[in-house]
């Protein structure tokens, strides 16, 4: 049973990696010159977008549905995955839209979540993360955590922050040792995660 879960859970990380690609080249592409240009007023360089593998959600109900699908993804892990939402309708539709998107690694670097920033003042939550999924427990996961263990190893000191931009910013600033929970207080696992 374990041995299929694992299965289940790498055939997830690879939807994660496809959906991951999708937003990068959304930003890079005429749908993402809204998202290009508010990361260019936060100062975040265009390498340092490419490190940190930021990305553009379209402004469309099934934009990432239509082109997971192609690439022969299976509704049921769109679903598993937390990329695909259902409110009061049959059809599910992309759950993040009009966001630059923040891949949220794993300790291993393998993309499990994703955090979305809205473009739009209008829209209902400023953040918006993915839902707890067979990949993705928030309360077990610190934003950063890969690249920063190998900073903190030759740095000794690791720095809790609060947010994605406070970690992007802070490492194009030359500080790689940054991790960030993710949107809650730190949780006890995380506490473990930071003395490990």
């Amino acid at each position: 049973a374990e041995e299929k879960r694992e299965r289940q859970r790498a055939s997830l990380t690879d939807v994660m990696e496809i959906a991951t690609t999708f937003f990068e080249d959304q930003l890079q592409g005429p749908n993402g010159a809204k998202a290009r240009a508010y990361l260019r007023e936060r100062g975040l360089s265009v390498t340092t977008q490419k490190a940190f593998r930021l990305g553009y959600a379209p402004d469309s109900r099934n934009a990432l549905k239509e082109h997971l699908a192609q690439k022969g993804v299976e509704k049921v892990q769109m679903e598993a995955c937390g990329l695909t939402a259902f409110e009061d309708v049959p059809v599910s539709y992309d759950r993040f839209r009009d966001r630059v998107m923040f891949p949220i690694p794993d300790s291993r670097g393998r993309i499990i979540a994703f955090g979305g920033r809205a473009l739009s003042s209008d829209a209902l939550a400023k953040y918006l993360n993915s839902p707890e999924t067979e990949l993705f427990h928030k309360g077990n996961v610190l934003y950063n955590f890969a690249r920063a263990r190998k900073s903190v190893q030759k740095q000794g000191t690791v720095i809790a922050v609060e947010g994605y931009m406070d970690v992007i910013a802070l490492a194009q600033a030359g500080f790689e040792n940054v991790v960030a929970p993710l949107g809650t207080a730190l949780t006890e696992n995380q506490l473990e995660l930071l003395w490990r």
